[in-house]
Order: C-alpha cells, then structure tokens, then sequence
C-alpha cells in the first residue's frame, strides 16, 4: 500500500458513470476524469446551479484535450483484427458526455426521484461512485427525522446504491466506489 499518484489512462468509451457530490472538489475531478477518458458522466448534485457550473467548467478544462478535432496518423492492419480493435479505440472520441441529475442525499424522496430518473434514462451503469458528504455543526435532523450526518452520508448513499444495484449487476464488469472522510 502506498501512494500512487499516476491517472489511469483506461479508456471508457460507452461506459456510464454516476459520481455524487461532484460540483466541487474530489467529484468534480472525479467527473472530470472520467469524461476525459470517454464515459457518459451523471454528476448526481443537490444544487443544479453550482452542476450546471461545474459542467461548463470541466468541458472548458477539456477543450485542450489531445488528438481532438485534429488530423492524425492511426495504424491501421486490416489482416489483424488486434490492429483494427486498435484502430477502433484510437479513432472513438476522446471525451464522453455530461448529464446532471438532481440528488439530495438528506432526502429518501429526492434519492428515491434521482434512481427513478436514472434507471428510466439508462440501460446501463457502469460506475457509481458515492462521494457527496457533509459536516454538519451544529446538530440537525433530515426531513425523514434522521440526524443529518448520519442520514446524508451513510443512509443516503446505502438508498442509493441498494435502488441502482440491479441496474449496476446487469452492466458487469461494474464498479461500486465509497468516498470518505475523517471529517464524518
């Protein structure tokens, strides 16, 4: 175990990824990440006016994206199919899409409303990634009665992921990944 500092290069062309609390911070690069490298990225976000912000921050982020709107030089050996599924991947585009879908994590109907949507919306999902979290002081309560910390890190993200894991099983190879904090 250590640190490992160096970004996967993996593409994730027709992959679907879910990240929450990706306005800001560690999502929002999460997100970034992952649109760079092809996938069709939800930004699941409580407040759509600071999504919508991050959206248009990460595709200004990207525009610079290599091999983007540019000739270039592909290989290409039509005997090998090893040389075609090379070609392929090289010749995909470099970047995936954006979508936002409203999520409160503090609220079982707002994550009961994002599911629904999201399962309605897409065949398939590749990637969840539960990142949103807060630190609350002082003490608060959900509109299910839950004290908000607990209820919004741990309840909200467990609601989530239990309504989205039939969709997340039929999409194998797929990946759930749990962000964390000491701070909560």
């Amino acid at each position: 175990m250590g640190l490992y500092s160096e970004k996967s290069k993996t593409r994730l062309d027709g992959k679907t990824a879910v990240v929450t609390g990706s306005n800001t911070g560690i999502g929002k690069e999460t997100a970034k990440d992952l649109y760079k490298r092809g996938a069709t990225v939800i930004l699941a976000c409580r407040n759509s006016e600071r999504a919508e912000n991050a959206i248009k921050d990460i595709i200004d982020a990207t525009k610079e994206v290599p091999n983007v709107g540019k000739l270039r030089l592909v290989e290409l050996n039509l005997s090998s199919l090893k040389s075609i599924r090379e070609c392929c991947s090289k010749l995909l585009p470099n970047v995936g899409k954006l979508r936002l879908v409203e999520l409160n994590l503090s609220s079982l109907k707002s994550i009961r409303e994002c599911c629904s949507k999201l399962l309605h919306n897409y065949d398939r999902i590749d990637l969840l990634i539960n990142n949103a979290g807060i630190m609350s002081c002082p003490y608060g309560k959900t509109e299910d009665g839950f004290e908000i910390q607990f209820g919004t890190n741990h309840l909200g993200h467990f609601l989530l992921t239990l309504l989205l894991l039939p969709r997340i099983m039929k999409s194998t190879p797929a990946r759930i990944v749990n962000v964390s904090s000491v701070a909560y």
